[in-house]
């Protein structure tokens, strides 16, 4: 890795312990949708999907068409489904990808069996029902109508229906009555002959939380890459993180006591100090609220971020290092020696979710993607390469 400035290190290893134990939290039978959608939260959507694969990942869930059909363009073959609405205008690239949709109103699942019949084809649709998320679905109340309606619909199949929990790994009460209500629909809508293939309700928190939940298929996200959804439930499952994010030392300074450092000169070196300055700023996704309150590691020591996170590069205090040189590793989160950051850490830090930390790595950071300890390949600006 002496080549790149910055990076972050994948371990397929850990992925496939993580969906493993992820699988034994569920009776057999139970399949598994694996969240790729923004990029696989970082992680790079195409390798990661290619392992699921290998995994027996029985489908992915993306957010929008492109991710699908970047997915599709890499040769993936497992079945897709975008969870977010698609636009109408994008329903004949849907059926041109083969990838399954959401819907949350009758209307959008009129136009779609309007385009699958114009094009001789079938579109594959799964009902989203609004059970208290209160972002999309359809109404809890006129749900059994609707879908009973869509039933009717040419061009459709209507293989699967589900609903989203906002509170899974905070509130058991609200959860439980989710599920109640989901259960209840899917009750009528049987008694009405009307049924599914996929069933699913379960983010990474429900799948720790709440059994009823599982029915035949669960959606782990965060789960599968090693993190906890809240930090209530970091000790219930044995994951491992999956990406740990690294740069190097481009120069080293020294800042006389009373000069500033950074945009603003909100830090004034308080003595004589040894400033670092890395090859990563918020260009790269690390946030600026990590100004002089963030860390990393160096040498298997935490040490502080100083001034302002600028675009490109971020400053470091190394007084009392011997000799630090220009090329030296950095860990922003992950290991080094017996030290640890993790993403959780930085969500603290700068006020956010590990989830967001892990999205926010931009595609100018290197993917290596590491198996037994070795680099499998890699993912650049200039593409997928095998090996450095």
């Amino acid at each position: 890795m002496d080549r790149f400035p910055s990076w972050v290190e994948v371990d397929l290893d850990a992925l496939v312990l993580n969906i493993g134990r992820v699988r034994d939290l569920v009776p057999a039978g139970v399949r598994i949708l694996l969240v790729v959608k923004a990029d696989a939260y970082g992680h790079g959507a195409v390798r990661i999907s290619q392992q699921a694969a290998d995994c027996g990942v029985d489908m992915l869930g993306v957010a929008t068409l492109d991710e699908g059909r970047e997915l599709r363009g890499a040769g993936i073959e497992l079945p897709i489904l975008i969870l977010s609405p698609v636009l109408r205008e994008e329903l004949e690239e849907v059926l041109e990808n083969d990838l399954a949709i959401s819907t949350s109103s009758v209307e959008f699942a009129t136009a779609a069996s309007a385009e699958a019949v114009r094009r001789g084809t079938t579109c594959r649709m799964h009902v989203e029902v609004d059970t208290g998320m209160g972002r999309a679905g359809l109404p809890l109340a006129s749900a059994v109508e609707a879908i009973t309606g869509m039933a009717t619909m040419k061009g459709l199949d209507i293989e699967g229906i589900f609903t989203h929990f906002p509170a899974s790994d905070v509130d058991p009460d609200f959860t439980n009555d989710q599920i109640d209500s989901f259960t209840e629909i899917l009750d009528e809508l049987s008694n009405a002959g009307i049924t599914f293939d996929y069933v699913h309700t379960a983010n990474s928190a429900a799948i720790v939380n709440f059994p009823a939940s599982h029915f035949n298929m669960i959606r782990p996200g965060l789960l599968v890459y090693g993190y906890s959804p809240s930090l209530a439930l970091r000790d219930r499952v044995d994951v491992r993180p999956v990406m740990s994010f690294k740069s190097r030392i481009l120069l080293v300074r020294e800042a006389a006591s009373g000069s500033s450092v950074s945009y603003g000169r909100t830090y004034i070196a308080p003595s004589d100090m040894t400033i670092g300055v890395i090859a990563a700023g918020y260009g790269h996704g690390m946030s600026h609220r990590l100004s002089n309150r963030g860390e990393v590691l160096f040498r298997g020591a935490r040490v502080p971020i100083v001034g302002r996170v600028t675009m490109d590069m971020t400053m470091i205090d190394l007084s009392g290092f011997a000799d630090p040189a220009s090329g030296e590793e950095v860990v922003i989160f992950g290991n080094q020696g017996i030290q640890e950051i993790s993403v959780d850490d930085v969500a603290g830090w700068d006020g956010s979710l590990n989830y967001e930390v892990l999205c926010r790595i931009s595609k100018r950071v290197v993917r290596i993607y590491m198996k037994s300890g070795r680099v499998e390949s890699l993912k650049s600006l200039l593409g997928v390469h095998d090996g450095l």
